[in-house]
C-alpha cells in the first residue's frame, strides 16, 4: 500500500474515519518515542534494563509471575531497585487464582513476598467465583470463571503494552507482541491509576506470603455483596478513565500525527470500550479498509463471528496458533485436548466465511503463539492503526476477564513501516488455512470434543 506523506492527523482526514472510537479519550505521542520490541529475549532484556533505570515508580500488571531462574533474576532486580531508591513506588497487580496456583512452593507469591513490605503486591479475585462454585471448583479449573488479565508495565514514565505474562516461556520461545512508549507522563499516570484502581479492590500480599483485603477494599470479592463489589470496582476504574479523559480534553490540536486510545474491557462491571469499538469496526461495509487480526486462541465471541461472517466489503486476515503452537499443546490431563477444541471452532468458522476473509495458522517449530491484537489499513487516508493488549477477542475476554487494550493510530511514515514489519514477522511463520488443513491427522477432532466444545467454549 502506498501512502502520501502528511504532517498531522487533520491532513489524514482523521475525523472522517468511521471506525475510530467515539468520544474516547486519547493521548498524543511523539512517534519517535514508540519502539517495537521484536523478540522474547529483547523483551526480557528491556525489562531488566528499565527496572535498573527506574527511580520513581515501577508498576506491573500481569496474569502471574513464574518461579524459574528468569523470574528470580527479575525479582532480584526489583529488590535492588527498592534498596537503591528508598522512595520508589512499586506496585504489582496479578490474578489471585493464577498467582496462588501451586501453593506455598511454586506460586507467584513465593518470589514476590521478598519485595514486602516495601512493595504493594495486589491479587485480584473475580467476584464471579463465589458460593458453591468457589467451594467445588478445583485449582486451575476455577480460573475459567474469570481472571485479571491486563498486561501493563510501567517504569517511571515509560510504558510497555504487551500480551505477554512474566514467565520464562514468554522470555524465550513464545511469540508475542511488545510496544514501548518512552517518556509519556500522561499515559504513564493513567496506567498507574488504573492498576491502583483495580488493586484497591483486591487482596494484598504480606511478608509471610499471606493475603488479606487491601485497606481500601470495602466489599469482599466473594463473601460480600456481588452488586456492591461490582459497583465499587466500576466506580474506581471509571475514576481513572475520567481523570485521563479530562487531561485528554485539554488538547485542541494535533502536532505529532500519532494518538493512543486506551480501550478497557471489563464486562463484569459493564465497561465495554473494546467491545463497542470492535462491533463498530466489524460492522462497517467499507471497501477502503483492510484488517489483520491476531489471537493466540481462536475463539471469537458469537457477536464477532456473526459480524465477520456477514462482512463482504473489506479484506481480513486472521492469524492464530496451530495445534502445535497452542499454549495448551501437550498439557496434562484434559487440558491437553484444548488445542483440538480450537481446531473445531476454527473449522466451523472457516465454513461460514466468504473469500474476503483468510485464516492463517502460526506454526514455528519449537515455538508457541500468543500474539494478540489487530492492524488496520485504510486506503482513503494515510493512517495505519494497531491495537495491542491482553484480549483474545473471545467470550471470556468480553464478559469474564479484566482486559486492557491500546489503539495506536499514526500517519508517521517511519512508525507505519515498523508496524507493518511487525505484522510481516508474524506472517512469515503463518500458513494459510484451506479445506485440506482440516483433513490432516493433527487436525482430526474426536466426536466427544466436538460435542463438549459447544458447551465449554465460552470458558476458554
Amino acid at each position: 500500500m502506498v501512502y502520501t506523506k502528511v504532517n498531522s492527523l487533520d491532513e489524514a482526514n482523521y475525523d472522517t474515519l468511521q471506525w475510530l472510537p467515539e468520544n474516547a479519550p486519547y493521548v498524543e505521542v511523539d512517534p519517535e518515542k514508540i519502539k517495537i520490541i521484536e523478540t522474547p529475549t529483547e523483551f526480557y532484556d528491556k525489562l531488566l534494563c528499565l527496572i535498573r533505570e527506574a527511580k520513581e515508580r515501577i508498576v506491573i500488571s500481569t496474569l502471574y509471575l513464574g518461579c524459574g531462574s528468569y523470574e528470580e533474576a527479575l525479582v532480584d532486580e526489583l529488590e535492588k531497585a527498592l534498596d537503591m531508591n528508598p522512595n520508589i513506588k512499586m506496585s504489582i497487580l496479578m490474578d489471585y487464582l493464577r498467582g496462588t496456583r501451586g501453593g506455598a512452593k511454586s506460586s507467584s507469591v513465593v518470589l514476590l513476598k521478598r519485595l514486602m513490605p516495601l512493595a504493594s503486591v495486589y491479587l485480584f479475585h473475580t467476584p464471579c467465583l463465589r458460593g458453591l462454585k468457589k467451594m467445588i471448583l478445583p485449582e486451575r479449573v476455577n480460573e475459567v470463571i474469570g481472571l485479571q488479565h491486563m498486561k501493563l508495565l510501567l517504569f517511571d514514565n515509560h510504558v510497555i503494552f504487551t500480551g505477554a505474562n512474566l514467565s520464562h516461556i514468554y522470555f524465550t520461545n513464545r511469540r508475542d507482541r511488545y510496544i514501548l512508549i518512552e517518556n509519556c507522563p500522561q499515559l504513564a499516570d493513567f496506567v498507574d491509576s488504573l492498576v491502583e484502581a483495580v488493586g484497591s479492590c483486591s487482596f494484598m500480599l504480606n511478608v509471610r506470603g499471606i493475603t488479606s483485603l487491601a485497606e481500601k477494599c470495602d466489599v469482599h470479592p466473594f463473601k460480600g455483596s456481588f452488586e456492591a463489589y461490582k459497583s465499587m470496582l466500576h466506580s474506581r476504574v471509571m475514576s481513572a478513565l475520567n481523570a485521563f479523559s479530562k487531561q485528554s480534553d485539554s488538547r485542541s490540536t494535533f502536532t505529532t500525527g500519532t494518538r493512543i486510545y486506551p480501550l478497557l474491557q471489563m464486562g463484569i462491571v459493564s465497561i465495554n470500550q473494546e467491545f463497542e469499538f470492535l462491533k463498530n469496526l466489524l460492522s462497517l461495509q467499507n471497501p477502503q479498509l483492510s484488517l489483520t487480526v491476531s489471537s493466540g486462541y481462536f475463539n471469537f465471541t458469537d457477536c464477532y463471528i456473526d459480524l465477520v461472517a456477514k462482512q463482504n466489503s473489506f479484506e481480513m486476515d486472521i492469524v492464530y496458533a496451530s495445534p502445535q503452537a497452542n499454549g495448551f499443546y501437550q498439557a496434562s490431563g484434559l487440558f491437553g485436548f484444548i488445542p483440538l477444541m480450537y481446531v473445531y471452532i476454527s473449522h466451523l468458522f472457516y465454513k461460514m466465511i466468504g473469500p474476503n476473509i483468510r485464516l492463517f495458522e502460526y506454526n514455528r517449530p519449537g515455538w508457541s503463539y500468543h500474539a494478540k491484537g489487530l492492524w488496520i489499513d485504510s486506503k482513503q487516508s494515510s493512517l495505519l492503526a494497531t491495537m495491542i493488549g491482553s484480549s483474545n477477542f473471545g467470550h471470556r475476554s468480553v464478559h469474564r476477564d479484566l482486559e486492557a487494550q491500546f489503539l495506536i493510530i499514526t500517519c508517521d511514515e517511519k512508525l507505519k513501516v515498523k508496524l507493518q514489519e511487525e505484522r510481516s514477522r508474524i506472517l512469515d511463520y503463518a500458513i494459510k488455512v484451506g479445506t485440506a488443513t482440516f483433513l490432516r491427522r493433527d487436525h482430526f477432532v474426536p466426536f466427544w470434543i466436538r460435542l463438549i466444545s459447544r458447551f465449554i467454549r465460552n470458558y476458554f
